[in-house]
Protein backbone atom coordinates (compact mmCIF):
# COMPACT_ATOMS: atom_id res chain seq x y z
CA UNK A 1 0.00 0.00 0.00
CA UNK A 2 1.50 3.38 -1.00
CA UNK A 3 0.85 6.39 1.61
CA UNK A 4 -1.13 9.35 -0.15
CA UNK A 5 -2.79 12.26 1.24
CA UNK A 6 -5.30 13.70 1.77
CA UNK A 7 -7.61 11.61 3.79
CA UNK A 8 -10.56 10.30 1.94
CA UNK A 9 -14.15 11.66 2.84
CA UNK A 10 -16.27 9.78 5.19
CA UNK A 11 -19.01 8.10 3.64
CA UNK A 12 -22.41 6.26 4.78
CA UNK A 13 -24.51 3.36 3.41
CA UNK A 14 -28.21 3.09 3.38
CA UNK A 15 -29.11 -0.91 4.35
CA UNK A 16 -32.64 0.10 1.98
CA UNK A 17 -30.73 1.34 -0.75
CA UNK A 18 -27.82 -1.38 -0.96
CA UNK A 19 -31.06 -3.97 -0.84
CA UNK A 20 -32.95 -2.98 -3.61
CA UNK A 21 -30.15 -1.86 -5.40
CA UNK A 22 -28.41 -5.19 -5.27
CA UNK A 23 -32.02 -7.14 -5.75
CA UNK A 24 -33.57 -5.45 -8.55
CA UNK A 25 -31.31 -2.39 -9.92
CA UNK A 26 -27.80 -4.22 -10.95
CA UNK A 27 -29.15 -7.25 -11.70
CA UNK A 28 -30.91 -5.66 -14.47
CA UNK A 29 -27.90 -3.43 -15.31
CA UNK A 30 -25.46 -6.53 -15.88
CA UNK A 31 -28.28 -8.63 -17.72
CA UNK A 32 -28.49 -5.59 -20.27
CA UNK A 33 -24.63 -4.99 -20.31
CA UNK A 34 -24.08 -8.50 -21.01
CA UNK A 35 -21.67 -8.69 -18.12
CA UNK A 36 -20.90 -11.95 -18.10
CA UNK A 37 -17.89 -11.66 -15.52
CA UNK A 38 -14.58 -13.50 -15.54
CA UNK A 39 -12.20 -14.64 -14.03
CA UNK A 40 -10.68 -12.24 -10.98
CA UNK A 41 -8.05 -9.97 -11.65
CA UNK A 42 -5.61 -9.01 -9.47
CA UNK A 43 -4.26 -13.16 -8.80
CA UNK A 44 -0.33 -13.44 -9.09
CA UNK A 45 1.97 -16.09 -11.09
CA UNK A 46 0.92 -18.37 -8.04
CA UNK A 47 -2.71 -18.44 -8.75
CA UNK A 48 -3.09 -16.94 -4.89
CA UNK A 49 -4.12 -13.48 -3.48
CA UNK A 50 -1.16 -11.37 -2.72
CA UNK A 51 -0.82 -8.77 0.21
CA UNK A 52 -2.81 -5.72 0.17
CA UNK A 53 -4.88 -3.85 2.62
CA UNK A 54 -7.78 -6.16 2.08
CA UNK A 55 -6.12 -9.40 2.65
CA UNK A 56 -3.42 -10.79 4.30
CA UNK A 57 -1.71 -14.34 3.49
CA UNK A 58 -2.11 -16.20 7.13
CA UNK A 59 -2.70 -19.74 7.54
CA UNK A 60 -0.04 -21.46 5.49
CA UNK A 61 2.44 -18.87 5.47
CA UNK A 62 3.27 -18.64 8.80
CA UNK A 63 3.19 -21.64 11.58
CA UNK A 64 1.54 -20.08 13.93
CA UNK A 65 1.54 -21.57 17.46
CA UNK A 66 -2.15 -22.42 18.86
CA UNK A 67 -2.09 -19.61 21.16
CA UNK A 68 -1.27 -16.88 17.72
CA UNK A 69 -3.64 -18.78 16.00
CA UNK A 70 -6.08 -18.58 19.01
CA UNK A 71 -5.81 -14.51 19.53
CA UNK A 72 -5.93 -13.48 16.29
CA UNK A 73 -6.32 -9.82 16.16
CA UNK A 74 -6.12 -9.27 19.87
CA UNK A 75 -2.62 -8.32 21.09
CA UNK A 76 -3.10 -7.04 24.21
CA UNK A 77 -4.39 -7.70 27.49
CA UNK A 78 -8.22 -8.23 27.62
CA UNK A 79 -11.02 -6.16 28.67
CA UNK A 80 -10.34 -6.79 32.48
CA UNK A 81 -13.54 -8.06 34.17
CA UNK A 82 -13.65 -6.65 37.64
CA UNK A 83 -13.85 -3.41 35.98
CA UNK A 84 -14.72 -0.39 36.26
CA UNK A 85 -16.29 -0.27 33.15
CA UNK A 86 -17.89 3.14 31.81
CA UNK A 87 -20.48 3.48 29.46
CA UNK A 88 -19.65 6.40 27.08
CA UNK A 89 -22.78 5.05 24.38
CA UNK A 90 -25.95 3.27 24.50
CA UNK A 91 -27.72 2.01 21.53
CA UNK A 92 -30.69 0.48 23.66
CA UNK A 93 -33.16 -0.58 20.71
CA UNK A 94 -33.19 -2.49 17.59
CA UNK A 95 -32.19 -6.27 16.82
CA UNK A 96 -28.58 -5.70 18.55
CA UNK A 97 -28.80 -3.72 21.63
CA UNK A 98 -25.39 -2.90 23.24
CA UNK A 99 -23.63 -0.08 24.47
CA UNK A 100 -19.93 1.05 24.44
CA UNK A 101 -17.65 0.87 27.33
CA UNK A 102 -14.39 2.66 28.12
CA UNK A 103 -12.37 0.50 30.46
CA UNK A 104 -9.57 1.84 33.18
CA UNK A 105 -6.68 2.03 30.87
CA UNK A 106 -8.97 4.22 27.94
CA UNK A 107 -9.68 1.32 25.58
CA UNK A 108 -12.99 1.65 24.28
CA UNK A 109 -14.92 -1.62 23.41
CA UNK A 110 -18.33 -1.93 22.10
CA UNK A 111 -20.49 -4.70 24.12
CA UNK A 112 -22.93 -6.86 22.40
CA UNK A 113 -25.05 -9.54 24.28
CA UNK A 114 -26.95 -12.92 23.59
CA UNK A 115 -30.68 -12.86 23.28
CA UNK A 116 -32.99 -14.83 26.18
CA UNK A 117 -33.90 -17.16 23.04
CA UNK A 118 -30.61 -18.04 21.45
CA UNK A 119 -27.89 -17.84 24.99
CA UNK A 120 -24.39 -18.18 23.92
CA UNK A 121 -25.12 -18.23 20.05
CA UNK A 122 -24.52 -14.55 19.35
CA UNK A 123 -21.89 -13.73 21.28
CA UNK A 124 -20.19 -17.23 20.17
CA UNK A 125 -20.78 -15.94 16.59
CA UNK A 126 -19.38 -12.63 16.96
CA UNK A 127 -16.12 -13.73 18.57
CA UNK A 128 -15.06 -17.11 16.00
CA UNK A 129 -16.27 -15.72 13.03
CA UNK A 130 -13.57 -12.86 13.93
CA UNK A 131 -11.12 -15.34 14.58
CA UNK A 132 -12.05 -17.52 11.53
CA UNK A 133 -11.74 -14.70 9.18
CA UNK A 134 -8.33 -13.63 10.77
CA UNK A 135 -6.93 -16.74 10.36
CA UNK A 136 -8.00 -16.79 6.77
CA UNK A 137 -6.42 -13.57 5.71
CA UNK A 138 -9.08 -10.82 6.38
CA UNK A 139 -8.83 -8.04 8.51
CA UNK A 140 -11.36 -8.16 11.44
CA UNK A 141 -11.94 -6.50 15.10
CA UNK A 142 -10.63 -8.27 18.39
CA UNK A 143 -13.54 -9.88 19.53
CA UNK A 144 -13.57 -11.87 23.05
CA UNK A 145 -16.52 -13.45 25.41
CA UNK A 146 -16.80 -11.45 28.69
CA UNK A 147 -18.44 -12.05 32.17
CA UNK A 148 -19.04 -9.47 33.95
CA UNK A 149 -21.67 -8.21 37.02
CA UNK A 150 -24.03 -5.32 36.73
CA UNK A 151 -21.87 -3.73 39.60
CA UNK A 152 -18.89 -2.55 38.01
CA UNK A 153 -20.77 -0.57 35.12
CA UNK A 154 -20.81 3.04 35.92
CA UNK A 155 -22.44 5.76 33.39
CA UNK A 156 -20.29 9.02 31.97
CA UNK A 157 -21.24 12.06 32.98
CA UNK A 158 -21.53 13.21 29.32
CA UNK A 159 -23.09 9.28 27.60
CA UNK A 160 -25.54 9.78 25.07
CA UNK A 161 -28.12 7.28 24.41
CA UNK A 162 -30.47 6.84 21.22
CA UNK A 163 -33.68 6.83 21.60
CA UNK A 164 -36.91 4.90 19.52
CA UNK A 165 -35.89 7.24 16.55
CA UNK A 166 -32.40 7.32 16.49
CA UNK A 167 -31.94 10.75 18.09
CA UNK A 168 -29.10 11.15 20.93
CA UNK A 169 -30.42 11.63 24.47
CA UNK A 170 -28.28 11.90 27.31
CA UNK A 171 -28.16 8.51 28.74
CA UNK A 172 -30.04 7.30 32.40
CA UNK A 173 -29.65 3.88 34.25
CA UNK A 174 -32.95 3.69 32.56
CA UNK A 175 -31.51 3.07 29.02
CA UNK A 176 -29.04 0.81 30.94
CA UNK A 177 -31.59 -1.34 32.10
CA UNK A 178 -33.42 -1.56 28.97
CA UNK A 179 -30.43 -3.27 27.37
CA UNK A 180 -29.75 -5.49 30.18
CA UNK A 181 -33.82 -7.10 30.50
CA UNK A 182 -33.24 -8.18 26.71
CA UNK A 183 -29.81 -10.04 27.43
CA UNK A 184 -29.46 -13.77 28.50
CA UNK A 185 -28.03 -13.86 32.32
CA UNK A 186 -25.80 -16.66 34.13
CA UNK A 187 -27.29 -18.32 36.56
CA UNK A 188 -24.79 -16.82 38.99
CA UNK A 189 -26.32 -13.64 37.67
CA UNK A 190 -23.38 -12.44 35.89
CA UNK A 191 -23.82 -11.28 32.14
CA UNK A 192 -22.27 -12.46 29.06
CA UNK A 193 -21.42 -10.02 26.26
CA UNK A 194 -18.90 -9.97 23.37
CA UNK A 195 -16.59 -7.49 23.60
CA UNK A 196 -15.20 -5.80 19.99
CA UNK A 197 -12.40 -3.69 20.69
CA UNK A 198 -12.38 -0.28 18.72
CA UNK A 199 -10.33 -0.79 15.60
CA UNK A 200 -7.25 1.42 15.14
CA UNK A 201 -6.73 4.63 12.91
CA UNK A 202 -9.74 6.72 11.84
CA UNK A 203 -13.39 5.20 10.45
CA UNK A 204 -14.36 6.31 6.76
CA UNK A 205 -17.19 4.64 6.44
CA UNK A 206 -17.90 0.76 4.66
CA UNK A 207 -16.86 -0.24 1.22
CA UNK A 208 -18.44 -1.60 -1.22
CA UNK A 209 -18.31 -5.10 -3.00
CA UNK A 210 -18.46 -3.28 -6.01
CA UNK A 211 -16.25 -0.85 -8.20
CA UNK A 212 -13.70 1.05 -6.88
CA UNK A 213 -13.47 4.25 -4.71
CA UNK A 214 -11.97 7.62 -6.36
CA UNK A 215 -10.61 8.99 -4.05
CA UNK A 216 -8.15 6.31 -2.82
CA UNK A 217 -5.25 6.32 -5.45
CA UNK A 218 -4.47 2.23 -4.30
CA UNK A 219 -8.10 1.51 -5.01
CA UNK A 220 -7.56 0.60 -8.52
CA UNK A 221 -9.11 -3.63 -8.81
CA UNK A 222 -12.65 -3.25 -9.16
CA UNK A 223 -13.84 -5.31 -5.99
CA UNK A 224 -16.44 -7.26 -7.29
CA UNK A 225 -13.32 -8.79 -9.16
CA UNK A 226 -11.40 -9.19 -6.51
CA UNK A 227 -10.47 -12.79 -5.79
CA UNK A 228 -10.95 -12.31 -1.80
CA UNK A 229 -14.08 -10.77 -1.95
CA UNK A 230 -15.41 -13.44 -4.70
CA UNK A 231 -14.11 -16.18 -2.54
CA UNK A 232 -15.09 -15.01 1.03
CA UNK A 233 -18.53 -16.59 0.07
CA UNK A 234 -17.46 -19.62 0.43
CA UNK A 235 -16.52 -18.52 4.44
CA UNK A 236 -19.61 -17.06 4.89
CA UNK A 237 -21.45 -20.21 3.34
CA UNK A 238 -19.33 -21.92 6.29
CA UNK A 239 -20.50 -20.22 8.87
CA UNK A 240 -24.02 -18.81 7.06
CA UNK A 241 -22.98 -15.38 7.64
CA UNK A 242 -26.15 -14.52 5.66
CA UNK A 243 -25.71 -11.19 6.88
CA UNK A 244 -22.07 -10.42 4.35
CA UNK A 245 -23.16 -6.92 3.31
CA UNK A 246 -21.35 -3.58 2.93
CA UNK A 247 -22.89 -2.33 5.82
CA UNK A 248 -20.64 -5.06 7.86
CA UNK A 249 -17.48 -3.12 6.52
CA UNK A 250 -15.67 -0.40 7.44
CA UNK A 251 -12.46 1.35 6.01
CA UNK A 252 -10.37 2.89 8.63
CA UNK A 253 -7.77 5.41 7.63
CA UNK A 254 -4.44 4.29 8.33
CA UNK A 255 -1.89 7.26 9.42
CA UNK A 256 1.83 7.03 8.64
CA UNK A 257 3.29 9.70 8.59
CA UNK A 258 1.88 13.78 8.99
CA UNK A 259 -1.15 13.62 6.77
CA UNK A 260 -0.10 10.88 4.90
CA UNK A 261 -1.58 7.41 5.05
CA UNK A 262 -3.62 4.28 3.27
CA UNK A 263 -7.43 2.93 3.69
CA UNK A 264 -7.16 -0.75 5.37
CA UNK A 265 -10.80 -2.62 5.06
CA UNK A 266 -12.06 -4.74 7.90
CA UNK A 267 -15.07 -6.91 8.23
CA UNK A 268 -17.63 -6.58 11.11
CA UNK A 269 -19.89 -8.36 13.49
CA UNK A 270 -20.47 -11.53 12.15
CA UNK A 271 -23.31 -12.02 15.30
CA UNK A 272 -25.73 -13.30 12.46
CA UNK A 273 -23.63 -16.81 12.26
CA UNK A 274 -24.84 -19.98 13.46
CA UNK A 275 -28.43 -20.00 13.26
CA UNK A 276 -29.73 -16.25 13.87
CA UNK A 277 -33.50 -16.67 13.85
CA UNK A 278 -35.81 -13.85 13.00
CA UNK A 279 -39.07 -12.98 14.73
CA UNK A 280 -40.88 -14.63 11.12
CA UNK A 281 -40.07 -18.34 11.50
CA UNK A 282 -40.73 -18.19 7.93
CA UNK A 283 -37.70 -16.28 7.31
CA UNK A 284 -35.32 -17.69 9.58
CA UNK A 285 -35.77 -21.29 7.73
CA UNK A 286 -34.41 -19.69 4.17
CA UNK A 287 -31.53 -18.13 5.93
CA UNK A 288 -28.62 -19.37 4.07
CA UNK A 289 -30.57 -20.73 1.10
CA UNK A 290 -32.82 -18.12 -0.24
CA UNK A 291 -32.82 -14.20 -1.00
CA UNK A 292 -35.21 -12.53 1.43
CA UNK A 293 -36.50 -11.49 -1.95
CA UNK A 294 -35.46 -14.43 -4.30
CA UNK A 295 -36.83 -13.32 -7.71
CA UNK A 296 -35.25 -16.79 -9.70
CA UNK A 297 -36.91 -18.85 -6.69
CA UNK A 298 -40.35 -16.83 -7.27
CA UNK A 299 -40.51 -17.64 -10.62
CA UNK A 300 -39.18 -21.23 -10.58
CA UNK A 301 -42.57 -21.97 -8.24
CA UNK A 302 -44.66 -19.74 -10.78
CA UNK A 303 -43.86 -21.94 -13.05
CA UNK A 304 -43.84 -25.25 -11.71
CA UNK A 305 -46.59 -24.36 -8.95
CA UNK A 306 -44.40 -24.90 -6.32
CA UNK A 307 -43.13 -28.32 -7.10
CA UNK A 308 -40.13 -28.00 -6.66
CA UNK A 309 -38.75 -29.08 -3.30
CA UNK A 310 -37.25 -26.61 -0.88
CA UNK A 311 -34.09 -27.45 1.88
CA UNK A 312 -36.05 -24.90 3.63
CA UNK A 313 -39.52 -26.67 4.23
CA UNK A 314 -38.37 -29.77 5.67
CA UNK A 315 -35.96 -28.09 7.91
CA UNK A 316 -36.38 -28.72 12.06
CA UNK A 317 -34.31 -27.27 14.94
CA UNK A 318 -31.78 -29.78 16.25
CA UNK A 319 -30.68 -31.02 19.40
CA UNK A 320 -30.00 -27.71 20.84
CA UNK A 321 -33.69 -26.74 20.66
CA UNK A 322 -33.89 -22.87 19.18
CA UNK A 323 -30.26 -22.17 20.16
CA UNK A 324 -28.63 -22.51 17.05
CA UNK A 325 -31.91 -21.80 15.10
CA UNK A 326 -31.54 -23.91 11.62
CA UNK A 327 -27.67 -23.86 11.30
CA UNK A 328 -27.42 -27.41 10.38
CA UNK A 329 -25.54 -30.08 8.13
CA UNK A 330 -28.19 -32.06 6.41
CA UNK A 331 -29.29 -29.40 3.83
CA UNK A 332 -25.79 -27.62 3.36
CA UNK A 333 -24.50 -27.52 -0.46
CA UNK A 334 -21.84 -25.23 -0.86
CA UNK A 335 -22.39 -24.21 -3.92
CA UNK A 336 -26.03 -22.94 -3.61
CA UNK A 337 -25.82 -20.99 -0.51
CA UNK A 338 -27.01 -17.27 -0.38
CA UNK A 339 -26.86 -14.82 1.34
CA UNK A 340 -29.48 -11.95 2.68
CA UNK A 341 -29.24 -10.09 -0.70
CA UNK A 342 -27.24 -10.77 -3.80
CA UNK A 343 -23.69 -9.80 -3.06
CA UNK A 344 -22.15 -8.14 -6.25
CA UNK A 345 -18.90 -10.20 -5.44
CA UNK A 346 -20.53 -13.11 -4.35
CA UNK A 347 -22.17 -13.88 -8.21
CA UNK A 348 -19.45 -13.34 -9.73
CA UNK A 349 -17.09 -15.98 -8.11
CA UNK A 350 -15.85 -18.67 -10.42
CA UNK A 351 -14.74 -22.39 -9.58
CA UNK A 352 -11.22 -21.04 -9.46
CA UNK A 353 -12.13 -17.88 -6.96
CA UNK A 354 -13.82 -20.80 -4.82
CA UNK A 355 -11.29 -22.99 -4.78
CA UNK A 356 -8.76 -20.99 -3.74
CA UNK A 357 -11.04 -20.26 -0.44
CA UNK A 358 -11.44 -23.78 -0.12
CA UNK A 359 -7.40 -24.02 -0.03
CA UNK A 360 -7.33 -21.73 2.51
CA UNK A 361 -10.20 -22.96 5.06
CA UNK A 362 -7.97 -26.82 4.14
CA UNK A 363 -5.20 -25.25 6.04
CA UNK A 364 -7.61 -24.19 9.24
CA UNK A 365 -7.17 -27.91 10.69
CA UNK A 366 -9.87 -29.96 12.38
CA UNK A 367 -7.65 -29.53 15.28
CA UNK A 368 -7.47 -26.05 14.57
CA UNK A 369 -11.55 -25.49 14.55
CA UNK A 370 -11.84 -27.76 17.82
CA UNK A 371 -9.40 -25.04 19.46
CA UNK A 372 -10.96 -21.93 18.10
CA UNK A 373 -14.68 -23.25 19.42
CA UNK A 374 -13.20 -23.14 22.80
CA UNK A 375 -12.73 -19.75 22.82
CA UNK A 376 -16.20 -18.78 22.69
CA UNK A 377 -16.29 -20.40 26.46
CA UNK A 378 -19.42 -21.97 25.51
CA UNK A 379 -21.09 -23.67 29.11
CA UNK A 380 -23.77 -25.91 27.69
CA UNK A 381 -22.15 -28.97 26.00
CA UNK A 382 -24.51 -29.71 24.00
CA UNK A 383 -24.16 -26.20 22.49
CA UNK A 384 -20.54 -27.02 22.17
CA UNK A 385 -20.66 -30.20 20.73
CA UNK A 386 -23.09 -29.76 18.07
CA UNK A 387 -21.78 -26.55 16.73
CA UNK A 388 -18.77 -28.03 16.21
CA UNK A 389 -20.14 -31.08 14.70
CA UNK A 390 -21.81 -28.81 12.10
CA UNK A 391 -18.76 -26.56 11.62
CA UNK A 392 -16.21 -29.60 10.98
CA UNK A 393 -19.21 -31.33 8.65
CA UNK A 394 -19.75 -28.41 6.40
CA UNK A 395 -15.75 -27.85 5.95
CA UNK A 396 -15.32 -31.51 4.34
CA UNK A 397 -18.49 -30.61 2.18
CA UNK A 398 -16.93 -27.35 1.24
CA UNK A 399 -13.65 -28.93 0.46
CA UNK A 400 -15.37 -31.92 -1.48
CA UNK A 401 -17.24 -29.67 -3.09
CA UNK A 402 -14.94 -27.16 -4.58
CA UNK A 403 -11.58 -29.26 -4.67
CA UNK A 404 -14.27 -31.47 -7.35
CA UNK A 405 -13.14 -29.46 -10.50
CA UNK A 406 -10.20 -27.66 -9.57
CA UNK A 407 -7.02 -29.27 -8.35
CA UNK A 408 -6.26 -29.09 -4.55
CA UNK A 409 -2.58 -29.15 -5.13
CA UNK A 410 -0.53 -26.36 -4.06
CA UNK A 411 2.35 -24.96 -2.91
CA UNK A 412 4.82 -26.64 -5.98
CA UNK A 413 8.70 -26.56 -5.02
CA UNK A 414 11.79 -28.04 -6.44
CA UNK A 415 13.78 -30.14 -4.31
CA UNK A 416 17.05 -32.17 -5.27
CA UNK A 417 19.14 -34.49 -3.15
CA UNK A 418 21.08 -38.06 -3.84
CA UNK A 419 17.96 -39.45 -5.13
CA UNK A 420 17.11 -36.74 -7.74
CA UNK A 421 15.18 -33.97 -8.56
CA UNK A 422 11.47 -34.12 -7.76
CA UNK A 423 8.46 -31.09 -8.35
CA UNK A 424 6.39 -32.20 -4.51
CA UNK A 425 2.87 -30.04 -3.65
CA UNK A 426 1.13 -30.19 -0.92
CA UNK A 427 -2.51 -31.96 -1.28
CA UNK A 428 -4.97 -30.32 0.52
CA UNK A 429 -7.85 -32.77 -0.61
CA UNK A 430 -6.00 -35.84 0.95
CA UNK A 431 -8.19 -34.09 4.34
CA UNK A 432 -10.97 -35.32 2.19
CA UNK A 433 -10.56 -38.45 -0.23
CA UNK A 434 -7.40 -39.76 -1.79
CA UNK A 435 -6.36 -39.47 -4.88
CA UNK A 436 -7.74 -42.53 -7.07
CA UNK A 437 -4.19 -42.61 -9.19
CA UNK A 438 -1.98 -38.99 -10.03
CA UNK A 439 -1.08 -38.89 -13.90
CA UNK A 440 1.58 -36.19 -14.09
CA UNK A 441 3.31 -35.90 -17.82
CA UNK A 442 6.09 -32.87 -18.94
CA UNK A 443 5.21 -30.79 -21.84
CA UNK A 444 8.13 -29.18 -23.77
CA UNK A 445 8.97 -25.66 -24.49
CA UNK A 446 7.06 -26.13 -28.22
CA UNK A 447 4.12 -27.40 -26.30
CA UNK A 448 4.62 -31.02 -27.10
CA UNK A 449 3.73 -33.86 -24.34
CA UNK A 450 6.71 -35.73 -23.02
CA UNK A 451 7.26 -38.58 -21.10
CA UNK A 452 4.47 -39.35 -18.39
CA UNK A 453 6.86 -39.01 -14.71
CA UNK A 454 6.50 -41.11 -11.99
CA UNK A 455 5.17 -39.53 -8.79
CA UNK A 456 4.52 -40.61 -4.83
CA UNK A 457 2.58 -39.79 -2.82
CA UNK A 458 2.08 -39.88 1.49
CA UNK A 459 -1.24 -38.11 1.82
CA UNK A 460 -0.44 -34.59 2.17
CA UNK A 461 2.51 -34.79 -0.02
CA UNK A 462 3.36 -35.39 -3.84
CA UNK A 463 5.70 -35.53 -5.34
CA UNK A 464 6.50 -35.65 -9.30
CA UNK A 465 10.02 -37.43 -10.04
CA UNK A 466 11.92 -35.33 -12.68
CA UNK A 467 14.02 -37.00 -15.39
CA UNK A 468 17.28 -35.76 -15.54
CA UNK A 469 16.74 -34.54 -18.90
CA UNK A 470 13.95 -32.36 -17.87
CA UNK A 471 15.69 -30.79 -14.75
CA UNK A 472 18.17 -29.64 -17.40
CA UNK A 473 15.91 -28.14 -19.72
CA UNK A 474 15.49 -24.21 -20.17
CA UNK A 475 11.68 -24.47 -19.57
CA UNK A 476 9.29 -26.84 -19.29
CA UNK A 477 5.76 -27.01 -17.79
CA UNK A 478 5.11 -30.08 -15.68
CA UNK A 479 1.28 -31.10 -15.94
CA UNK A 480 -0.50 -33.24 -12.84
CA UNK A 481 -4.04 -34.23 -12.80
CA UNK A 482 -4.86 -36.21 -9.46
CA UNK A 483 -8.80 -37.84 -10.40
CA UNK A 484 -10.44 -38.80 -7.11
CA UNK A 485 -12.07 -42.28 -8.41
CA UNK A 486 -11.96 -44.12 -12.05
CA UNK A 487 -14.66 -42.39 -13.37
CA UNK A 488 -13.59 -38.89 -12.23
CA UNK A 489 -11.85 -37.08 -15.28
CA UNK A 490 -12.86 -33.95 -14.83
CA UNK A 491 -10.67 -32.04 -12.37
CA UNK A 492 -8.33 -29.38 -14.03
CA UNK A 493 -4.90 -30.27 -13.94
CA UNK A 494 -1.99 -28.46 -12.24
CA UNK A 495 0.22 -26.61 -14.78
CA UNK A 496 3.86 -26.11 -13.38
CA UNK A 497 6.13 -23.40 -15.11
CA UNK A 498 9.57 -24.57 -14.09
CA UNK A 499 12.75 -22.26 -15.43
CA UNK A 500 16.02 -24.02 -14.97
CA UNK A 501 14.19 -26.11 -12.05
CA UNK A 502 12.83 -22.51 -10.40
CA UNK A 503 9.12 -22.47 -10.04
CA UNK A 504 7.96 -19.28 -12.31
CA UNK A 505 4.04 -19.87 -12.15
CA UNK A 506 1.39 -22.50 -12.01
CA UNK A 507 -2.28 -22.71 -14.06
CA UNK A 508 -5.17 -24.69 -12.70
Amino acid sequence: MEAFSPRPEEITSQLIWDGADQTFFRPISRFFAVDPGGEAVNVNSMDEVPDSSWFTNRVGRYEFTRDELLSAACDESPLDPAGPWTVTDAKPNGANPGFIVEDAEGRKYLLKFDGIEQPERATSADVLGSILYWAAGYWAPCNRVVFFDRSIVRIASDAMAEDASGNEIPMTEEHIATILEKAYVLPDGRFRASASRFLPGRPIGPWTYQDVRDDDPNDVVPHEDRRELRGAYVLASWLNHFDAREQNTLAIWVATEGERGYVRHYYLDFGDCFGSLWEWDGVSRRLGHSYYLDLPHLVEDFLTFGAIGRPWEQTRFGVTGSVLGYFDLDRFEPDAYRTGYPNPAFVRMTERDAAWMARVIARISEADVRAIVSVAEIANPVVHDELLRVLLGRRERILRRWFRNVSPLSEPRVTSDADGTRLCFEDLGHQVYRAHAVEALVRMENGDAGEVLQTTSDGSRLCVQLPTTVAQSNYVIVEARAPRTPEDSDVLPIRVHLHDSTVLGVER
